[in-house]
């Protein structure tokens, strides 16, 4: 494994936990809503809490597709300019 994969793996790591601790809180209060609220049974919420939960991490993968892709070609680009002549 080399340096840059590592990196590549702490970074999605760290994206993937940030990911995890927002939709957790914002599925638990969905669920609560749900239950105590609209008083729906606990399996109904389940299924709407999943649903809800993929289509999200859906979106976030996209996303965070969309941004590594931005910044390869970023880095391809910078790579060919020398960094000591004036523009």
């Amino acid at each position: 494994m080399t340096p840059e994969d590592g990196r590549n793996f702490r970074r999605n790591y760290k994206r993937l936990m940030w990911f995890l601790l927002g939709i957790f809180l914002i599925d638990f209060f969905i669920v609560f809503v749900l239950i105590n609220y609209a008083h729906l049974s606990s399996v109904l919420a389940g299924f709407i809490i999943i649903v809800f939960t993929s289509i999200c991490y859906l979106c976030f993968y996209l996303i965070c597709a969309k941004i590594d892709k931005k910044k390869k070609e970023q880095q391809n680009s910078e790579k060919y300019k020398d960094p000591f002549t004036k523009k």
